[in-house]
């Protein structure tokens, strides 16, 4: 069986979209042939089965010519099914063509966001597959929950990295922007410097539009005016490859994304045995109690914090990714639906 797969950028060194790679070469396992339509390429390593080819938008394509790209890699490319990932727009613009053509087409959609764009593309696709049921808020029968695809080969415990000096270290991984809600974490530190604790807060991750430069600017003014400057380091983008290293070198993960869906830093952390503490009602269905707290309360996750015990790898969280969200059942479970749909 051959493969379409349309993703937005295919580079291993993306700290947002790096995961995919990886997604593609365990695909590639249990195809004959793919090929991947992306906006961007980047670096990337995959197998010789599998044939990458970019719309033009890292080149400075106008959005006409990108939009040209699409639509001729579609009309001339050989493939039996498609595997649009994310971005429902290319299930819009192509999904009438693809039925006309009797090719079963897939969406992978994870976020509470519904939009117009979303709506017209369910009605388009075959089948809509997403990570949990908080990750996709428009009712259909299309919708399969497969979970997450974490590679627990490559996010792992190693508890010989964190220091211990009676420093509290805390991480936080995703693009910087205003959903993040990161006021919260600033609130809740300065109450824990107030109380005395040793602790450092790194916050890994870029903005990538100009509010989210805004919104930048902003948490490290009120950094600056509650004097906490010595207790944040912004680090930046990471590769997805190297995020293991620090997962394992932190103590204590915090999840305040306002996403609404489950994201795969959340994962990643507990994949990598760290404790974990979340606001998001997605990791309501699993986590434990001790290890939630309510959205907008800084004193709730400051008391938290303090409160939570972090001296060794929790195997119990690393357990659950394991046999929920591991990315060899995603692809499996993926693979199945595309043959048998």
């Amino acid at each position: 069986m051959k493969l379409l797969i349309i993703t937005q950028k295919v580079d291993q060194d993306d700290q947002l979209l790096g995961f995919f790679v990886g997604w593609i070469k365990e695909f590639a396992k249990n195809f004959k042939t793919i090929a991947v339509l992306c906006l961007e390429r980047g670096n990337y390593g995959l197998p010789d089965n599998v044939q990458v080819i970019g719309m033009g938008k890292d080149k400075n394509k106008s959005k006409l010519g990108q939009l040209f790209n699409f639509y001729r890699a579609i009309i001339m490319l050989e493939y039996d099914a498609v595997f649009v990932h994310m971005n429902p727009v290319w299930m819009v613009l192509g999904g009438p063509y693809w039925r006309l053509m009797g090719r079963k087409s897939f969406l992978w959609y994870t976020s509470k966001g519904v939009t117009l764009k979303l709506r017209l593309a369910e009605k388009l696709a075959d089948i809509i597959l997403t990570a949990s049921p908080e990750s996709f808020r428009l009712p259909s029968n299309k919708v399969f929950v497969t979970g997450h695809g974490i590679d627990t080969d490559l996010f792992v415990p190693d508890s010989g990295k964190k220091m211990k000096d009676g420093v509290l270290r805390i991480l936080s991984v995703g693009r910087i922007a205003p959903v993040k809600n990161y006021e919260i974490l600033i609130e809740a530190a300065k109450m824990m410097t107030d109380k005395g604790l040793k602790f450092e807060i790194s916050l890994i991750g870029a903005p990538a539009l100009d509010k989210d430069k805004n919104y930048e600017s902003k948490i490290r003014a009120k950094i600056k005016k509650l004097n906490l400057d010595d207790y944040f380091k912004f680090i930046g983008k990471v590769n997805n490859k190297e995020l293991p290293s620090y997962y394992q070198s932190y103590n204590l993960f915090i999840h305040l994304s306002k996403t609404g869906s489950l994201d795969k830093t959340l994962l990643e952390a507990m994949a990598c045995g760290m404790q974990v503490l979340s606001s998001n009602d997605a990791a309501q269905g699993f986590l434990p109690t001790g290890s939630l707290f309510k959205e907008d309360d800084p004193k709730e996750l400051a008391d938290k914090i303090m409160g939570t015990s972090v001296d060794a790898p929790d195997g119990q969280l690393r357990r659950y990714v394991i046999e929920r969200h591991n990315l060899d059942a995603l692809i499996s479970k993926i693979t199945k639906l595309l043959i048998n749909k």
